[in-house]
């Protein structure tokens, strides 16, 4: 079992390799209190990751108040159980709301961080726009900077928050009531729920899963 007990500053020295190798999505927490601190420490590295054109398209909102968790919670469900009700849910009913369980336990994470990306545009995707392409196809030449950006971002969080002990998931299923939740916690546009991710000691220990084999993944030429 891994040794949480570090102290801020030999946490901020563990090794990327181990960080990397170690980090596991974490799901079940213990009620350990996130200190300020830490919750700073841990987004400034989040925002050390690169950015289309620097333009560090994110925000990231901690919510530790358990009656917005649970707002946010509402919300989710609420949605999850208009889905279900939906005609074009007929026969998959059961396994919508057996969603409910996995979308839903963030709630009992310490905090939970809420995070925003806003559009990325550059003279490139203004040429294109202009050039009649419409934004499936501008998405399809440039594969969306802004979500690779979150991406980059969200990735270091959760090394970040491992080397401070804490365990973390990466979350979006709970966006089926992004517009929701955005209306809930007062975020306009051009800002938008990315992903949400819990944080807190973790309460388990899970094995790490299996992955593909380097010879399916890599190619060399």
């Amino acid at each position: 079992m891994t040794d949480h007990t570090t102290n801020e500053n030999s946490a901020a020295r563990l090794p990327l390799l181990q960080a990397l190798e170690g980090r596991r999505s974490i799901r079940r927490y213990l009620p350990d209190p996130v200190p300020d601190d830490h919750l700073r420490e841990i987004v400034r590295l989040a925002t050390l990751a690169p950015s289309a054109s620097n333009k560090q398209m994110w925000r990231f909102v901690a919510v530790r108040d358990r009656n917005l968790l649970n707002q946010m919670a509402a919300v989710i469900e609420e949605k999850i159980e208009e889905m279900a009700a939906w005609p074009e849910s007929k026969g998959r009913e059961r396994q919508i709301l057996a969603s409910k369980s996995w979308n839903l336990f963030f709630t009992g994470a310490p905090v939970t961080f809420v995070v925003l990306v806003s559009p990325y545009a550059s003279s490139t995707e203004a040429v294109l726009q202009a050039r009649g392409l419409s934004p499936a196809e501008i998405d399809a030449l440039r594969q969306r900077p802004d979500l690779q950006s979150i991406g980059a971002a969200v990735e270091n969080l959760l090394l970040a928050a491992y080397a401070y002990g804490y365990g973390t998931v990466w979350m979006t299923g709970p966006l089926v009531a992004a517009r929701e939740l955005e209306k809930l916690l007062g975020i306009e546009p051009p800002w938008r729920i990315a992903c949400l991710v819990p944080m807190g000691r973790p309460a388990e220990h899970p094995e790490p899963h299996p992955r593909k084999p380097l010879a399916e993944v890599l190619e060399i030429r």
